[in-house]
């Protein structure tokens, strides 16, 4: 290797290093999310009738749903038709309140779930234009595709006052292709693509009604005190009121850097400490008025907004 090539060679790896000792701490952490309606009190729940071409499917895995959620007890369906069938009252969602209150008394349920689902598969294959390779074999491309379109409006009713309380309309669509060289491939899988897209639309319908939980990436400002460094160890292990003790340090240590100002903010939004997470990000907007703490701000006020949301829930204690 020549000069030349020799210090090429090393300007790269100067360059590779800067890069990634340059980059900022960041960590992975789970976020619980509230519902879109309140069901607190209302969590004892009837599947009813799901019409459509994928009705029972639909009603299936939203019976199983609910079940795995841990966050609701669900009426045997069994029982539930047997129950109905006896005293002449449906399950389709076309109730007033007083028959509302019959079924909530017959069933035990205080809330009925009903809706129509249906399912449109599209299946295409084409060819494409033949063509000769260096050797003179011709060569044709033959192509495959399946799509599963599935649509659901599903309505939530208050059993106790026969009022519809949600109601939601979710379509999604999965798709599978596949192509090979002079022959047909074999066909998507039709009932993994329906089954796909069904479950898609399953998860969108019980974020409505049931907390869940969101990953975020949250990334520090880079410093090298070793109770930074620490406090971004303890963040990454999900251990924030260590990391705050940690940022608290590396603060007090620095005051008039804007970053460990920032991580502090951080650590308080994360400890569900929101009056003094906005108060550390102001510090660090009055040394340098980043648009990302004020952007932070604006994060802390929603967050403080859904936990507030998550109590009236029931899913977390406000005193935690």
């Amino acid at each position: 290797m020549n000069y030349k090539n020799l210090c090429y060679v090393v300007l790269f790896f100067v360059f590779v290093m800067a890069f990634f000792t340059g980059c900022a701490p960041s960590a992975r952490i789970p976020v619980l999310k509230p519902a879109e309606i309140n069901l607190r009190g209302l969590d004892k729940i009837a599947v009813g009738n799901i019409s459509g071409n994928i009705g029972p499917l639909v009603g299936d895995l939203l019976t199983s749903r609910l079940f795995e959620s841990d966050k609701f007890t669900v009426v045997d369906r069994q029982n539930l038709d047997r129950i109905m069938s006896e005293h002449r009252l449906n399950l389709s969602g076309a109730v007033d309140p007083d028959t509302a209150s019959e079924m909530g008394k017959l069933t035990g349920a205080a809330c009925l779930i009903t809706g129509n689902s249906q399912m449109n598969y599209e299946f295409k294959r084409w060819t494409g234009k033949a063509w000769k390779d260096k050797q003179g074999k011709w060569h044709r491309l033959y192509n495959v595709k399946g799509t599963a379109n599935v649509k659901s409006t599903l309505k939530v009713i208050d059993l106790t006052t026969g009022q519809i309380m949600a109601v939601k309309s979710i379509s999604k669509s999965d798709s599978a292709s596949d192509w090979q060289d002079n022959q047909w491939p074999q066909n998507p899988d039709k009932d993994s693509l329906v089954s796909s897209a069904v479950d898609s639309m399953m998860d969108t319908f019980m974020k409505m009604i049931a907390p869940y939980t969101v990953y975020v990436q949250v990334t520090f400002e880079k410093s090298d005190l070793p109770e930074s460094e620490a406090g971004v160890t303890f963040a990454k292990q999900g251990l924030w009121k260590d990391a705050l003790i940690q940022f608290k340090a590396a603060k007090d240590a620095v005051p008039s850097e804007p970053g460990l100002w920032y991580n502090l903010g951080l650590a308080y939004e994360y400890n569900f400490k929101y009056r003094h997470a906005i108060e550390a990000f102001k510090e660090a907007i009055k040394i340098e008025p980043s648009k990302k703490y004020f952007t932070e701000i604006s994060n802390v006020k929603r967050l403080q907004a859904e936990r507030k949301k998550l109590e009236q829930q029931g899913a977390i204690n406000p005193e935690n």
